[in-house]
């Protein structure tokens, strides 16, 4: 039985959907827009996670139409809750290109190249704590269309560009 980590945002409401979908051992981390920060003490907790429950997947998921991302790139409400900060500035950062990213008719690019983001944290932190890491990947969650896509490769969703 596959045993499954998913890092969610709490507004997305997504663990009945994720346990009715993936009907196996699944954990979570929940934090707002999977804007978490990956420190040491953090990365230690999700080692031992991991080894304790024999974790084989990590999966960062965030639901299309995420509050916490919607208001970053509007009308920042919630802006001065601790930690956030940063975050919708990383998300602003990137929804102000969106001449290039065409953020608009594709919120996917963004989701994925925040999910990307993470994902790319993650992995990096845990090669200090791990010999063997489990498989890191992340998903959108499609309200309309009730299913899980898998995000565009961080290959298009690079953080800059060079034009000659």
């Amino acid at each position: 039985m596959t045993k499954t980590l998913y890092f969610i945002c709490p507004t997305d409401c997504l663990e009945p959907i994720i346990n009715y979908t993936f009907q196996q051992e699944n954990y979570y981390y929940s934090s707002l827009g999977n804007s978490t920060s990956f420190d040491s003490n953090m990365l230690v907790q999700i080692k031992e996670l991991i080894k304790s429950k024999n974790i084989d997947e990590i999966l960062f998921i965030l639901s299309n139409n995420n509050r916490i991302i919607s208001d970053a790139i509007g009308k920042q409400c919630f802006s001065e809750i601790n930690g956030l900060s940063f975050f919708y500035n990383q998300v602003i950062e990137k929804s102000n290109s969106k001449v290039s990213w065409k953020v608009w008719e594709d919120p996917t690019l963004l989701l994925s190249h925040l999910l990307n983001i993470k994902i790319k944290e993650l992995t990096t932190g845990l090669r200090y704590f791990l010999d063997q890491l489990p498989k890191i990947s992340g998903k959108i969650y499609d309200r309309e269309e009730k299913v899980f896509l898998a995000i565009h490769s961080d290959l298009i969703c690079k953080g800059y560009a060079n034009f000659n």
